[in-house]
């Protein structure tokens, strides 16, 4: 499958989600996010891990998923990775990521 079909693909699928509480907990948790040049400056003062790290820390829980797109995002006063993924089934994950430490907020 090309990478614009994959896009086209997601794109269905995220208009097609139909659960009021998990558009309710996605759009709350990405509210908050940080533009790049804040996520830059936030890992390059080590004050969070790498997006990289953060990235493969989710794919270790949703295996087989890709990953749609991974924000820094604020979380009451903490800073956490919102990372969206795509299971092969159609479903969209949400993992949290805890920015400082690098562990699994919660998987959703």
């Amino acid at each position: 499958m090309s990478s614009f079909m994959r896009l086209v693909w997601s794109i269905i699928v995220l208009w097609g989600l139909t659960g009021a509480a998990y558009a309710q907990s996605a759009t709350s948790a990405l509210q908050n996010c940080l533009p790049t040049r804040d996520m830059q400056e936030a890992v390059a003062s080590k004050s969070v891990v790498a997006p990289a790290f953060a990235v493969m820390t989710a794919r270790r829980q949703v295996p087989n998923a890709e990953v749609l797109r991974a924000n820094l995002c604020r979380n009451s006063d903490a800073l956490v990775y919102v990372i969206m993924a795509l299971q092969k089934d159609g479903r969209i994950v949400q993992v949290m990521i805890d920015g400082p430490s690098g562990r699994v907020k919660s998987v959703h």
